[in-house]
Formats: C-alpha cells, structure tokens, sequence
C-alpha cells in the first residue's frame, strides 16, 4: 500500500487525466465565454460604416460647382439596409437656382439613395415654387443627376388663375418647366 504524501500527488494528476471523458465538456462549457445575442453578435461582424444608425434633427445639402443645389432638413434620419439608403422622416427640402431658394417641397415621409442620387418623397408631398404654383401629391422622385421632379401617382397643380390635376408630372428645375400628362384637366378662372 502506498504510504505518505508524495504518492497522493503523484495520483492526483492520473485521476485527473483518466476522468476527463466523464467531467471534461461540463468543464469546458463552464470556462468558455458567454454567447453574444444573435443581434450584438451581427453588429460585430459587420464593418463600421455598414451598421445601422438613427439621427433626430438633420440637415444635408449638395453643393454643385461651389454653389448650393438642394438642401433638406428631416426630423429623423436613419439608414436601411445598405450603406447608401437612408429614411427620413418629417423632410423639409428646398432647391436652387442662381443662388436663391427657388422650389420648397415639404413631405411626411422619405427615402434617399445616395448611390443612384434620387430622393423620393411621399405621404402628403406639397411643392411651392417661387412663381407661386403650388403642387399636391402622394409620392414625388427628384433625380438629382437630371435636375428632375416626377410623380407619377397624380398631382394637383394650382397657380394664381389656375388648377389643373393629371396622372404624371415632371418639373425641370433649370428651368421651371412643368409637363403634365395622363388625363389633364386645367380650371381656369379670370380676375
């Protein structure tokens, strides 16, 4: 039989050894770190600039050759799925030409693709320019690349002396030009 000190601690390491099949994993599993939430462990995988963020109060504007384009205010901005896609919430806009604010579009809700430059606007859009002409609809597009507004779910236009309504718009902001089609009817009133 073994006697002393010096046999129990040399047993001990064998015990250890020939027992870890029955206590090694619940071992294991008891070191090991604890597992992320599903949600903060995507977060930590993805790059900084592709997760998801909300702002209150912004503004962002476009300056085309050191002039002001296009500026819009949200009360609410925050990204979508990808880096480029941002909704917007409560948008204010105002566009420019030779340096004056020449159009201003309010909406309740929108959308901003900064990879195809198209701001889409929708929910109770209301456009005024600086001629007068003012311009009811549900959902309106500005293609920034071509200095275009379009809608195409029907608008209402009304000026000085003038209503009209139609399906399609499209407004030039160069030049202040309106194209209105599908099903025109202008109402025309004399002072």
């Amino acid at each position: 039989m073994m006697h002393g000190m010096r046999n129990l601690f040399w047993l001990l390491p064998l015990l250890l050894a020939l027992g870890w099949p029955l206590y090694g994993e619940r071992l294991s599993a008891l070191l090991a770190p604890p597992a992320l939430p599903d949600h903060e462990a995507g977060q930590e995988r993805q790059s900084p600039a592709a997760q998801r963020f909300t702002m209150e109060q912004v503004r962002f504007f476009q300056e085309i050759d050191g002039e002001l384009g296009w500026r819009a205010d949200s009360r609410r901005l925050r990204t979508g799925e990808s880096e480029d896609e941002f909704f917007l919430t409560g948008v204010h806009a105002v566009f420019y030409r030779d340096g004056a604010e020449q159009v201003w579009i309010d909406a309740d809700r929108g959308r901003y693709d900064l990879a195809g430059e198209v701001l889409e606007l929708e929910d109770d859009v209301r456009l005024l320019d600086a001629d007068g002409f003012s311009l009811l609809t549900q959902a309106l597009s500005y293609f920034e690349r071509e200095g275009r507004v379009a809608s195409r779910v029907g608008v209402e236009i009304a000026g000085e002396d003038l209503q009209a309504r139609g399906r399609h718009l499209d407004y030039f902001l160069a030049d202040g030009r309106y194209e209105l089609t599908g099903e025109v009817e202008f109402i025309t009133s004399s002072p």
